[in-house]
């Protein structure tokens, strides 16, 4: 029996469908090592404006005119650059669906700024291109998950102190303790998302015995649930007083 439709399988439709199109945006992020689309993800394609492809379900079309140096081969075709990539999915409204994405860009390909930026230069002119520098300052690679990501960055625009991602915990003896998904370091304190995962009982376990570990080396931790995340005024107040807390 087949499985379900992936990611994977909407773009090698796609590239049948569509063979002179360049795979851009998330699908992009996902061909350059990116996990962030969702199985049921529009695959996005770039292709000239004077193309007439229309969008339909499941598959996005951009028409934009992309330089020779932004295009590149991947085992599903052809992609833009990680560079370019960055640089269409950093011009967008909500930093909690852009910085996601540069997030696991970064991570995956180890791209810079610089790289970013030489690519801005030439297209001085594009659309919502003054939104791409706030992005690419919220930009961190330590980010695991979606999640992970747009829970910094709701804290960071509420004003809160950047946190540390993925810090490593270890006792005063030196021992490792956790690595952890947000940290403010010099006020011990961490929060750290659950997702669906961590409703396995066996996960549970794990779970409360890294808690309790956390909690004897002396860090106080806050956990963020799917119903807490739903609830960001609540969750950011949360979090605002017990930083406030420790630093008096």
């Amino acid at each position: 029996m087949a499985g379900p439709i992936t990611h994977e399988d909407r773009i090698r439709a796609t590239r049948l469908a569509v063979p002179a199109a360049v795979l851009g945006g998330i699908s992009a992020v996902w061909v350059h090592g990116g996990d962030v689309a969702w199985p049921d993800e529009p695959v996005e394609i770039v292709l000239p404006r004077d193309r007439r492809v229309r969008s339909r379900e499941y598959l996005n079309v951009r028409g934009d005119e992309l330089l020779p140096a932004e295009v590149m081969s991947s085992r599903f075709g052809r992609v833009t650059t990680p560079a370019r990539t960055a640089f269409d999915v950093g011009r967008h409204d909500d930093p909690l669906r852009a910085v996601p994405l540069l997030d696991a860009l970064v991570r995956a390909t180890g791209l810079t700024r610089q790289q970013v930026e030489d690519v801005t230069s030439q297209h001085s002119g594009a659309r919502l291109i003054r939104r791409l520098p706030e992005m690419l300052d919220l930009v961190d690679a330590g980010a695991e998950s979606v999640r992970e990501s747009q829970l910094r960055v709701i804290l960071v625009e509420a004003g809160l102190p950047r946190p540390v991602t993925q810090h490593t915990v270890r006792t005063s003896d030196g021992l490792f303790v956790a690595r952890v998904d947000l940290a403010w370091p010099e006020l011990r304190v961490i929060v750290e998302y659950d997702g669906s995962h961590h409703d396995d009982p066996r996960q549970i376990a794990r779970d409360r015995a890294r808690l309790n570990a956390l909690r004897a080396a002396g860090w106080t931790v806050l956990v963020v649930d799917r119903a807490q995340f739903a609830r960001r005024d609540q969750m950011v107040a949360m979090i605002r007083r017990v930083l406030q807390s420790a630093r008096r």
